[in-house]
């Protein structure tokens, strides 16, 4: 099984997965087995007009345990308007799992998440705006969300990339929702309140450790003035030739004006060290240019607002031996985004406030 990176971009890998060329409710349904060997998350995220935060992830198991038994997890993080985080992650007994294939219905033990139409509980059809709903609730914090779409449901290509050259091992995933609407209530200190604001909701699946096969990625998203991005550069380790993989997206209003990211680069620079024994770049730049024209994304006073190793996620008589191979790192941040397009007609600069991560698997 030779060594190699491949983007699953064109229409023989759509064909291969029978996909359409516009994502479908199925997708986000249960893609991957959920036995040793495979993963599968769904992610939500929301940031409220208080100033609070909610992120909300439903998996099959923990992200560095990816060779155990169905393990299902929910991990809840609520951060108040007074920038307290308050966390909780959970794992239930395998029968406390269940997941609908043809549309995102997922329960795990008493959360559950589940996509619906705009006016009733039925899954939502492909055209208009995807929804969902969801409950969340473990050591006294509580989400009872409604997500809706705003920027259509997108992934690159066939949403996957391959790291052999029989397409078999594979990492996934589904932007579901790009940038949305998100309203409901949050429970934690004892008290339960109403929110509204805006969210982002991703689905991730496959069957390879990404340890495994990759060096590190920068992976942000933005919306500002009418303009919603995603940007990304993963890089695979040395193993599979440090083989840099971006991804992009950019949407006006609900209109997607690129899906392309292979004309996408990033220059990064002003280096610092955390005090977690990791540096992070407090200057990035991310520059698409194609024939029809160019974007430009400059990133600046980034603020650290998550830094954490992932050992912490295995049991604590694995974190000792693991350690000494590697010190995965994850860093999550606000920045100051200045966004210039240059596409589609539209010569336009905007600023306005940024999320990215840097995860470090290496």
């Amino acid at each position: 099984m030779k060594n190699a990176v491949i983007s699953a971009v064109g229409p023989e890998f759509l064909a291969r997965d029978g996909l359409a060329a516009e994502p479908e409710p199925w997708e986000d349904g249960l893609r991957a087995d959920t036995g040793p060997g495979n993963f599968e998350w769904w992610y939500f995220d929301a940031h409220f007009d208080d100033g609070a935060t909610a992120v909300v992830t439903y998996a099959t198991k923990p992200l560095l345990q990816r060779n155990d038994p169905l393990t299902p997890m929910l991990a809840l993080t609520i951060t108040p308007p007074d920038g307290r985080k308050l966390s909780a992650l959970k794992l239930f007994p395998a029968d406390q799992f269940a997941a609908q294939r043809d549309r995102c219905d997922v329960r795990i033990g008493p959360n559950w998440a589940r996509q619906i139409a705009p006016g009733g509980s039925a899954p939502a059809s492909t055209a208009g705006p995807w929804r969902y709903e969801l409950h969340a609730e473990a050591d006294g914090l509580a989400a009872d969300l409604v997500f809706t779409g705003l920027v259509p449901a997108w992934r690159p290509g066939a949403g996957k990339n391959y790291y052999d050259t029989r397409l078999a091992r594979y990492f996934a995933w589904l932007p579901a929702i790009p940038f949305g609407t998100v309203e409901g209530t949050l429970t934690c200190d004892g008290r339960t309140r109403r929110v509204q604001g805006t969210g982002y909701h991703d689905h991730n699946w496959g069957n390879i450790g990404l340890d495994a096969v990759m060096s590190h990625w920068f992976w942000g998203r933005a919306h500002v003035g009418r303009y919603t991005v995603i940007y990304v550069e993963m890089v695979s380790n040395r193993a599979y030739g440090g083989v840099k993989l971006p991804v992009f997206m950019l949407a006006s209003d609900d209109r997607i004006l690129t899906g392309d990211g292979r004309p996408l680069t990033l220059k990064t620079d002003d280096i610092v060290s955390h005090p977690g024994g990791r540096a992070y770049p407090r200057q990035l730049d991310w520059h698409w240019h194609a024939d029809e024209g160019t974007v430009h994304l400059a990133l600046r006073e980034p603020e650290v607002i998550e830094a954490a190793s992932l050992l912490g996620l295995l049991p604590p008589w694995k974190r000792a031996l693991a350690r000494l191979f590697a010190n995965p790192y994850y860093f999550r941040f606000n920045a100051r985004l200045e966004l210039t397009v240059a596409l589609a007609g539209i010569s336009e600069t905007v600023h306005g406030p940024a999320l990215y991560e840097l995860m470090l698997l290496r």
